[in-house]
């Protein structure tokens, strides 16, 4: 069974040439290795944001990655798995991932490093942010592939 470690909820307005359109979207990050007694955690947990240039082309879709936590908490060598779709989604989700700064889950032992991978899901459905989550949680039992 998968642990969602965070699971987020956005709400964007995208102007079109002559109207505005909501748009619902969720993003949602599931650990995947390891599942338990990590080693770091996310710095800022606030909600990753949907990266816009994906909202407004109505892209959806999933990615898993595979990085390293560095002795300092930096997100290193990240690698791009899989993703559907592949170029666009696995593009922004690796830049997004980059971005990520982490602190030790515990203040008994000496950080370091660690090799961590998760997935990423990005889903935009329905009239309200309730559906959005409602369809991401689905689409995270689906393979990423």
């Amino acid at each position: 069974m998968k642990i969602l470690s965070l699971m987020t909820v956005a709400f964007m307005t995208v102007s079109a040439s002559s109207s505005a359109k909501n748009i619902y979207a969720d993003v949602q990050v599931t650990d995947l290795k390891p599942k338990t007694n990590a080693m770091w955690k996310r710095k800022n947990l606030n909600t990753p944001k949907y990266p816009i240039e994906l909202a407004s082309s109505g892209i959806r879709g999933c990615a898993v990655l595979s990085f390293e936590i560095s002795a300092s908490g930096k997100t290193e060598s990240v690698e791009v798995i899989s993703s559907v779709p592949k170029k666009k989604l696995g593009k922004s989700s690796r830049k997004m991932l980059q971005k990520w700064h982490w602190t030790p889950t515990s203040t008994l032992t000496e950080p370091a490093a660690e090799k961590r991978t998760l997935r990423l899901d990005f889903c935009i459905d329905g009239d309200s942010t309730e559906q959005a989550e409602e369809a991401c949680k689905q689409q995270t039992l689906i393979s990423c592939k």
